[in-house]
């Protein structure tokens, strides 16, 4: 016994090693087992809950906004005026079977789930298709679906109208499953002038619905009201009708908007949950194998014990050898230990563990001094506590002075300066760029504005996030034309070197470092009149100093004049107005700078949405949009450009209203000068009226469309009429200028002459009378 507990006393290292090895292993044992178990009844509850609801969620919500905003847009271009006239138009030439195929073509490439779209006009027994070009109802290729708008119940019978077809179009052949959806455009209760056809393509509907859902232990599928499977992740079952089926009968039938159905089918055990879509009129269901599953797990218990019986002989061998190789080199020590502190001839049993402690302590003990001796620069450290310090985020000097001098930052200095450069098109840059390829641009223009300020000046500079680039300068008062001089060797060097432009910012001068976090804020507010001195300026602190306010009543009537250059459509006034406003805009403070180009947007955003009265498409008025863009422009030219793109749109957009309208007007006077050409008292005060508008616009309009004025279009009218008159009646000549409304005889022998060349007695007589005749 005395031997044992001897060995035990003595070897107390070697057996704690030996049973931490049994103890792990035995746990490794334990908790793989665990955690393999949990996993398996983990993965089993999710594959029952969580792929269930979750796939069945994620179609149903697919599905309902896919489908339901696919039939709202075609509803909307159901009353488009080129789909409209496919169904009511009396005669088709090629202009306008062209816009209804270029429409077609057009909806058909909106979505990826459109296989196409029809127009189908029972009138003229006419088939438009976004397939090929018009076609007869006997040469459609599609007659499928003509058979279905014959039959009017099939086709009310539901919004989504699923369909197995084969056809050829144009030597394109397609055999697959559509889903149709009719927009009728009704006649009566039984019979319709048409219906625009939009045919969905099932497996493409069914991929983005139910990519990844299918599995051997899990289905999924669509029904619809009838029973019929709209989607499944068995293609071969799509199309088939499983109302005869209990289960589904009993989930057509409830009330519930959702729920589960536990049942037997072909002699196993299935667990269906399902959810109803009002709006869609389908049945969404998922649908669990219990058997399938079963067999998954017991194949997984094999499993665990085959890597449990695995991980025993591979703990008890790794025990083995890792012992042995743990304890060898333990022993030896244990030997050179004991001989170097003379407790060979010691018979009292000491503990090897107790040696090495002894000796671990020292060790520890000069880790410890070691560590504490180590200086070493830390770059990130170097950064948090320089933008500490420029910021103002510390309460004590010594303590910041302690971190400065822990970085290697000498303190006192005779004062402080902090320059800041500001990489310009910062934008463009972050699309080009990750954010670690930034960080390392900003690192190498740090590392070149250390080595330039280096040869003159002790300095500091770091990443000041954004686009900003910090340099703190130890230098005392003065030398403002060296700093300046720094600062551009660093702009040269860094468009020299990387390719890049930045723009440099000089703060005021500090004494203590109390100053530094105000020579950081007089930099940066310097910065931000790079807006209006543009990319790779160099500007000192002195710049806010040399600002000029603008008055109110500048700023107003700058404003005016462009809103007023836009509504009257004179662009190039309106240009000049923002270029002259832009160059007082320049010499502004920063804020006000700002302020007053928020202001005119709000002008010229209103006087745009006053403007644009009709279609507005391709004109964005909303002003939190704008400002966003408006925020995106880095200089004063930016923004001069994109406001006068603006107003270009906005001109450009009223006067195509405008031209359409006046078009409408000058057909509407032509039609009233035909018909009332009569009407001695037919004058252009009164064609004013009948459009609505001055007699001077109304002139200026005519003029423009017609090419001729309007007074003469009304003579010219007149003369032609009475020509007529001439030659085939036999009426005096005075008569016949009484009926044109010319009721002064001599004026209509004048004015006759003048036009035509001849009296109108001269003109009826002559020979050649009726080849005058218009």
């Amino acid at each position: 016994m005395s031997t044992l507990r001897y060995f035990v006393l003595k070897k107390s290292l070697l057996i704690r090693i030996i049973l931490s090895y049994l103890i792990v292993g035995i746990l490794i044992i334990a908790a793989l087992t665990l955690a393999i178990t949990s996993k398996v009844s983990e993965s089993l509850k999710n594959e029952l809950t969580e792929s269930t609801d979750r796939s069945l969620e994620q179609s149903y919500n697919t599905a309902n906004i896919l489908l339901n905003s696919t039939y709202q847009q075609f509803g909307n271009a159901f009353d488009s005026a080129d789909i409209q006239a496919g169904f009511y138009a009396n005669e088709f030439d090629t202009g306008l079977m062209g816009r209804i195929g270029n429409k077609l073509t057009e909806l058909a490439n909106t979505n990826p789930m459109v296989h196409s779209v029809y127009v189908v006009n029972t009138r003229h027994e006419l088939v438009f298709s976004s397939l090929t070009t018009v076609r007869t109802f006997d040469e459609f290729y599609d007659q499928q679906i003509l058979q279905l708008l014959e039959n009017s119940g099939a086709m009310r019978g539901s919004i989504f109208i699923p369909r197995h077809t084969s056809f050829v179009s144009d030597t394109k052949s397609f055999s697959g499953n559509l889903i149709s959806v009719a927009y009728s455009s009704a006649r009566d209760e039984k019979a319709t002038n048409g219906a625009l056809i939009l045919n969905l393509d099932q497996q493409v509907l069914q991929h983005m619905m139910m990519n990844g859902a299918g599995s051997n232990s899990f289905q999924s599928m669509i029904l619809n009201r009838q029973g019929v499977v709209i989607s499944h992740s068995d293609l071969s079952r799509i199309n088939s009708n499983l109302s005869e089926l209990d289960v589904v009968q009993r989930i057509l039938q409830s009330e519930s908007p959702r729920g589960v159905v536990e049942t037997e089918l072909d002699g196993t055990e299935h667990r269906l949950f399902y959810i109803k879509s009002e709006s869609l009129g389908w049945v969404f269901i998922g649908d669990i194998n219990y058997q399938s599953l079963l067999s998954k797990v017991n194949t997984m218990r094999q499993y665990i014990l085959a890597v449990t019986a695995v991980i025993l002989i591979v703990v008890g061998i790794s025990g083995f050898f890792f012992t042995r190789m743990i304890y060898g080199p333990i022993h030896r020590l244990i030997k050179n230990v004991a001989g170097m502190r003379g407790t060979e001839a010691n018979n009292e049993p000491i503990s090897e563990f107790d040696m090495l402690t002894g000796a671990f302590r020292h060790l520890e003990r000069e880790i410890q001094d070691l560590q504490s001796s180590m200086t070493a620069y830390r770059h990130t450290e170097q950064r948090e506590v320089l933008r500490l310090l420029t910021t103002g985020g510390w309460t004590s000097d010594s303590d910041i002075e302690r971190r400065l001098s822990k970085i290697g930052m000498s303190l006192p200095a005779e004062g402080f300066q902090v320059c800041m450069l500001r990489l310009d098109a910062f934008g463009e840059l972050e699309e080009t760029y990750s954010p670690n390829d930034l960080s390392l641009l900003k690192y190498a223009i740090s590392n070149v504005a250390d080595e330039i300020c280096s040869s003159h000046f002790p300095a500091y500079s770091f990443d000041g996030e954004e686009d900003r680039i910090v340099i703190l300068i130890l230098k005392p008062q003065g030398s403002e034309e060296l700093v300046k001089q720094i600062l551009m060797d660093i702009q040269d060097n860094t468009e020299k070197f990387l390719k890049m432009s930045v723009s440099a910012f000089i703060g005021s001068y500090g004494s203590d470092l109390r100053s530094i976090p105000l020579s950081w804020q007089s930099a940066y507010n310097v910065s931000r009149y790079r807006m209006a001195f543009g990319p790779g300026c160099l500007i000192a602190t002195e710049i806010e100093r040399s600002r000029e306010p603008i008055s109110d009543t500048l700023s107003a009537t700058m404003e005016k004049q462009v809103s007023e250059s836009m509504k009257v459509g004179d662009l190039s006034k309106a240009i000049y107005s923002l270029q002259e406003y832009f160059a007082h805009l320049r010499k502004a403070p920063f804020d006000e700078m700002m302020i007053l180009l928020n202001q005119l947007l709000f002008t010229v955003t209103r006087t745009a949405k006053a403007m644009a009265t009709g279609d507005r498409s391709g004109l964005s008025t909303d002003i939190g949009a704008l400002g966003q863009q408006l925020y995106k422009c880095e200089t004063l030219d930016q923004a001069e450009e994109w406001f006068v793109g603006l107003s270009e749109m906005a001109i450009s957009m009223r006067d195509k209203q405008s031209s359409q309208k006046n078009v409408m007007i000058v057909e509407k006077l032509r039609e009233h000068i035909h018909q009332s050409y009569m009407d001695p008292n037919l004058t252009i005060e009164k064609l004013a009226e009948v459009a609505g508008l001055s007699v001077n616009y109304t002139r200026k309009i005519f003029k423009d469309i017609a090419c001729v004025s309007i007074n003469q279009y009304l003579s010219d009218y007149r003369f032609e009429k009475a020509k007529v008159l001439l030659l085939t009646t036999d009426l005096p000549a005075n008569r016949i200028g009484e009926m044109v409304g010319i009721d002064n005889t001599k004026y209509f022998y004048i004015s006759f002459k003048k036009y035509s060349g001849k009296t109108p007695d001269h003109f009826r007589k002559s020979n050649d009378g009726r080849d005058d005749l218009k």
